[in-house]
């Protein structure tokens, strides 16, 4: 987390907070992803966007080098694997900025978290607006965010 109350924020992390309810994630990475969520809910915080590793990504056990490795399984060759990352951590960027131009948020701006909250739900506030960015996720039968949607 950087200095002065600012939390640095991926695009779609201001879906995945909405519906985070700690499935599959080790004990550590899921105190610092409640203690974040916490902090932003204090309107102490305010949040900058980005489009690469943020304060909730620095915890998790899925970043290699600066890049989401997700739940790729290691290959042989490091040549594939480093393409399957590559391929992976490109498709997660697309997702944020996807996110950001839709919501016309933009990247190292600051806002409050509330704030940004409100228009990313304003521009994603049915599921065929979230079909692009939400469609291969893993906790998508589980997210709260998704199932508010749904009604």
């Amino acid at each position: 987390m950087k200095e002065n109350n600012i939390i640095s924020l991926r695009g779609h992390h201001l879906l995945c907070l909405q519906g985070y309810q700690g499935y599959g994630y080790d004990e550590k990475f899921k105190a610092k992803i409640e203690t974040i969520i916490n902090q932003l809910n204090t309107n102490d915080y305010k949040v900058t966007l980005t489009d690469s590793a943020d304060d909730l990504c620095k915890s998790c056990p899925n970043l290699k080098d600066g890049k989401c490795v997700g739940e790729l399984q290691s290959s042989n060759k490091s040549s594939e694997n480093q393409e399957k990352i590559n391929k992976n951590n490109s498709k997660i960027i697309k997702i944020d900025n996807i996110i950001l131009k839709k919501a016309k948020l933009e990247k190292n701006q600051e806002y409050s978290f509330n704030k940004a909250i409100s228009i990313v739900n304003k521009s994603f506030h049915n599921i065929k607006d979230v079909e692009k960015v939400c469609k291969d996720c893993k906790w998508i039968e589980e997210c709260l965010w998704i199932h508010a949607r749904k009604k």
